[in-house]
């Protein structure tokens, strides 16, 4: 890798950090509060996207945080936006908290360790892409340490980092800012409240 499409990889990446900032909101201001902000951004990002993919307008800044293949498609701030909006009105707050910041995260960690330090593609002829050992170790054990972090309980990161991790490799077409948290979300959920049944 370049040091150019490291610096464009970071660049990236670093929107995604504004998942913390989702976190701080929630937790200082409540669920309603920080949908309206979620429902403004996606807003205002989905015109923008329109007049770009439309009608092919870069927007100054912007346009340099896209990709290739997201040229005449949505970008993945958008689903972002959708799958934090998912896991905010569904989820209890900290299983929220814990699928957003591991959509972000293990993402982060399995690009970073991935593209520098993945060797070993043993995913090629199960999910047909190129996608590492090193990296998917990487996510999980973030998203692991995510999960215990926020919600204290093994059973239930571990769980979430098992489908955020098998998400985010298996998924090659459909953009995984939405789906890994969803997924990751979702069957942390169905295990807490399983987990309490008992």
């Amino acid at each position: 890798m370049s040091s150019r499409e490291f610096i464009f990889e970071i660049l990236r990446k670093s929107v995604h950090l504004v998942s913390i900032l989702i976190v701080l909101i929630y937790e200082l201001y409540g669920k309603e509060a920080i949908l309206w902000a979620l429902m403004l951004f996606l807003v205002t990002v989905i015109i923008l996207d329109y007049f770009r993919v439309e009608h092919g307008i870069r927007i100054p800044f912007f346009h340099i945080m896209y990709r290739k293949s997201e040229a005449d498609r949505f970008g993945g701030h958008i689903f972002f936006a959708l799958g934090a909006i998912s896991v905010i009105s569904l989820f209890s707050r900290e299983i929220a908290y814990a699928a957003i910041l591991m959509a972000t995260f293990g993402d982060l960690a399995a690009a970073l360790i991935g593209k520098f330090y993945g060797k070993r593609k043993v995913f090629q002829r199960i999910f047909k892409n190129d996608k590492s050992i090193e990296g998917s170790a990487s996510e999980f054990l973030i998203d692991f340490l995510i999960g215990l972090l926020i919600l204290g309980n093994p059973i239930v990161s571990l769980m979430m980092a098992f489908l955020a991790t098998l998400t985010e490799t298996a998924v090659n077409k459909i953009d995984d800012n939405l789906i890994v948290p969803v997924f990751a979300g979702f069957f942390g959920q169905i295990t807490l409240n399983f987990l309490a049944y008992l």
